[in-house]
């Protein structure tokens, strides 16, 4: 049998690589090799030419600053009609702070010293008032090139120096009595907000940490914690969340918008190691100061259940917040993959799913995305969910989700605009603020939030506290345009917001005579539940993010050397709770069985494309 949730999420080695700077180029790598007494060389920087590169996916990416790190991950490319395998052990980062485009954009590294660890779908916490991040905790060891097991726990940080480099540092060693009772786990949903890093449920591996002993893997129930001030865990219970506490291969999101410190939310994976999808009709509501779960009905055009997806959001001038998943997998590979190339919004306060229409062609899933600068969201690689190969050994499988095709946007880049719900090649660095789609608005205007939308008692208060403030043109650095936002919500707050959205006003009431005529309106409207129509949202591109007409490189087949031309790439969120903090020992709850060797698993040929 075939598990993603093991080939998906993280991985960590005994790797160091040299302090270089490696621009993209259609010659291949050009390094920039300077020396340094802390930094080894390796033999892969993680950057490729782009007419070579194929695929990257499960890594991370966060902005911090005026940079898009992207951490972690392994990627193929073709070098000599062949094609080769390997992981990124370097970090890497684009400059926000000036336009580009996707095809020609630099895509820079800078190493990490020795011990430093490299995953896969790694955890990057970013903590926007210290200006620094956090890695280390989540991983697993890469399926490619010549890593070898996984190193003890341990939790490392990484000082940006504003020029996309920094300084590397070991918070907490390996022998630290902080970390005793800790596991790393590996395909949990994990987030950063309100100075809290979250990581809700996931496995336990014996590629994750040589301390596991309880077989090749185990679910691993329950919420950790991790406070970026005093740089505590915490593990907390999330049997509020679903029947037995844990999720694989989901996401979790942070709201700065609604609560006293944000809200983190959880949305999609699966519940256990069968394929037992969780939907998205109702989502998980976790509030970090009193650690306590709700379960919110959403309404309106709900995503099919999957996993592997990336989610993204960012507050509006009209006073709501908008969640933009995009991409992810039901489990198969193949064709049946291909309806999940698409893109869903979930609106905040009125718990709304919509979708936007544009034909899906080219499915993708383990990337990642952020909403950078205002009203872009930015995707970042992802493997081919259409794989050619849809059953035989893990290995073969696995090579073939990163070199069916070429990754059809250029160096794996997809740039979304969030406004106006069109794909484009180019990021504008200075972009406008965001405002909702005209579908959105509508919605609002017709359906003012009343607090009937709410399914769990105290989830309506919870939300008479928000966030919002006037928003100008949005500069890389500013913590809303951070996917991962992890500066706290401050203490002036307001219980307007369903007037401000009522009345279409930007950042809250605008003044006396709006907040009589809206609550006049509202108290009309008091008996109203929102309308669970579909909402679909037309996408002015058509091909949307695949049309050749605004120079996004198309699929291009290999020719006689087997070559790849014209694709390029480089370069991956969470929510729940509990009443009583206990202290942080993971007690898996169920053990997989698996094939002789640990994290290797074949395909039942009975079922064409099936992943368990």
């Amino acid at each position: 049998m075939f598990s993603f949730p093991c080939i998906c999420v993280f991985h960590l080695v005994f790797r160091s690589v040299h302090a270089a700077s490696y621009l993209v180029s259609t010659d291949g790598i050009d390094s920039d090799c300077s020396a340094s007494s802390k930094l080894e060389n390796r033999q892969i920087p993680g950057v490729i030419g782009r007419e070579n590169f194929l695929r990257r996916a499960w890594h991370t990416s966060a902005v911090a600053g005026n940079y898009l790190y992207i951490d972690g991950g392994q990627f193929a490319w073709t070098s000599g009609g062949s094609t080769v395998y390997q992981y990124a052990s370097p970090l890497l980062f684009i400059d926000l702070s000036q336009d580009w485009v996707n095809a020609t954009v630099e895509i820079q590294t800078t190493g990490k010293p020795s011990g430093a660890s490299t995953l896969l779908g790694s955890s990057f916490w970013y903590d926007g008032d210290k200006d620094i991040f956090y890695t280390g905790m989540t991983g697993r060891v890469p399926d490619f090139g010549d890593a070898s097991g996984p190193p003890p726990l341990s939790l490392w940080s990484f000082k940006p120096d504003g020029t996309g480099t920094g300084s590397w540092k070991e918070e907490i060693p390996a022998d630290d009595p902080a970390l005793k009772n800790l596991l790393r786990s590996n395909a949990g949903s994990a987030a950063v907000g309100g100075n809290t890093a979250v990581v809700l449920g996931g496995e336990v591996r014996t590629d994750s940490d040589p301390e596991w002993n309880g077989g090749p893997s185990a679910l691993s129930p329950g919420l950790l914690e991790f406070n970026m001030t005093t740089l505590k865990f915490t593990n907390a219970s999330a049997t509020g969340f679903n029947a037995n506490g844990t999720v694989l291969s989901g996401q979790m999101h942070y709201v700065p918008s609604f609560g006293p410190q944000g809200i983190f939310l959880a949305m999609g994976g699966k519940n256990n190691y069968t394929d037992n999808l969780i939907g998205f009709d109702e989502i998980g509501v976790y509030e970090a100061t009193t650690r306590k779960w709700y379960n919110q009905t959403a309404s309106g055009n709900v995503p099919e259940p999957r996993r592997d997806f990336c989610v993204a959001g960012v507050n509006s001038t009209e006073g709501s917040y908008e969640i933009f998943l995009y991409g992810g997998h039901n489990g198969n590979l193949g064709p049946v993959a291909v309806p999940y190339d698409e893109i869903f919004i979930l609106s905040l306060p009125a718990f709304r799913w919509s979708k936007v229409d544009y034909p899906p062609q080219y499915p993708r899933a383990g990337h990642s995305c952020n909403a950078i600068g205002g009203s872009q969201l930015v995707s970042v690689g992802g493997f081919d969910a259409n794989s050619t190969m849809y059953y035989g050994s893990y290995d073969d499988i696995t090579k073939s989700i990163f070199n069916s095709s070429a990754d059809p946007l250029a160096q794996g880049l997809g740039i979304f605009n969030l406004t106006s719900l069109t794909w484009t090649d180019h990021f504008t660095a200075n972009a406008p603020p965001y405002t909702q789609a005209e579908v959105i608005k509508k919605f609002y205007r017709d359906n003012p939030p009343d607090g009937s939308q709410f399914s769990t008692a105290g989830l309506e208060d919870l939300f008479q506290t928000t966030h919002f403030t006037p928003l100008e043109p949005s500069q890389p650095d500013s913590p809303r345009s951070n996917t991962t936002d992890s500066s706290a919500p401050k203490a002036n707050s307001s219980s307007g917001n369903a007037a401000s959205i009522a009345g279409g006003v930007a950042g809250g009431v605008g003044g006396l005579a709006i907040i009589v005529g809206a609550a006049v309106y509202l108290y009309l409207r008091r008996q109203k539940r929102l309308e669970p129509s579909n909402g679909s949202l037309q996408s002015n591109d058509p091909l949307a993010p695949h049309d050749s007409s605004v120079t996004r490189h198309p699929l291009q087949e290999a020719d006689t050397d087997a070559e790849v031309k014209g694709a390029q790439l480089e370069g991956r969120g969470i929510h729940e709770m509990q009443q009583h903090p206990v202290e942080m020992a993971v007690r898996p709850g169920e053990t997989r069985e698996l094939s002789d060797q640990a994290g290797r698993y074949e395909m039942e040929a009975a079922v064409q494309g099936k992943m368990t």
